[in-house]
């Protein structure tokens, strides 16, 4: 399913929102391809999104077997405005740790690296997600990265969504209530979500390239 605007975007969340479910689309390829083998659909997966930030990273869980997703859980990992970056990165490492060994995910998803005119800004999300994928490498849970506007597309057929927007439609197919949730959470859902896409189109043969 593909929007060609934001108007028709909306008017399909207005009819889509209240549903516990919907059937699952598929997202489109990318030009990149890293497999040679096609994956096997009847293996379950546990995906873990990751939306990194250095004061409140969200993440998300779902388990994938084909095209049924089930949710599993999700929540933020929060560092208080006064704590040093030093201290921030090693609470974030902490919390991803406690969360592989709580659920033992089999693959993780992050956003690709953001352009910023600060430096300095695009130094710390840096320095958080060389946090995060380091204890992901530590754990040997393969990574993967998706452009914003295409986790967008792939979830919500708009790649201009706005965060509520994507949480409406997170919501629909994992079959939860996402009122309560941070929008960190349901935009790392929506990563796992992209991911389990890219992982039912073509076998997964174009999924791209492991970070």
């Amino acid at each position: 399913m593909r929007f060609k605007s934001q108007q028709q975007l909306e008017e399909w969340i207005k009819r889509a929102k209240g549903a516990a479910s919907a059937s699952v689309h598929t997202a489109g390829t990318v030009a990149t391809q890293s497999n040679t083998v096609p994956i096997d659909p009847a293996v379950q997966r546990r995906i873990l999104g990751v939306d990194t930030a250095l004061r409140c990273t969200g993440w998300g869980m779902i388990d994938v077997r084909g095209n049924n997703m089930k949710a599993v859980d999700c929540g933020v990992i929060k560092n208080p405005p006064q704590d040093k970056v030093s201290g921030c990165l090693r609470c974030l490492a902490g919390g991803i740790r406690e969360i592989i060994q709580l659920y033992h995910p089999d693959i993780a998803v992050l956003e690709g690296a953001f352009y910023f005119a600060n430096v300095r800004t695009a130094m710390i999300l840096g320095s958080a997600r060389g946090a995060v994928i380091s204890v992901l490498a530590e754990n040997n849970i393969p990574v993967y990265e998706y452009a914003p506007r295409r986790i967008k597309q792939a979830v919500c057929g708009n790649g201009n969504a706005s965060k509520e927007q994507v949480a409406i439609m997170v919501a629909n197919y994992l079959g939860i209530k996402t009122d309560a949730l941070a929008l960190d959470s349901t935009d790392a859902l929506s990563m796992a979500i992209c991911h389990a896409y890219e992982l039912t189109t073509a076998g997964g043969l174009s999924l791209p390239p492991e970070v």
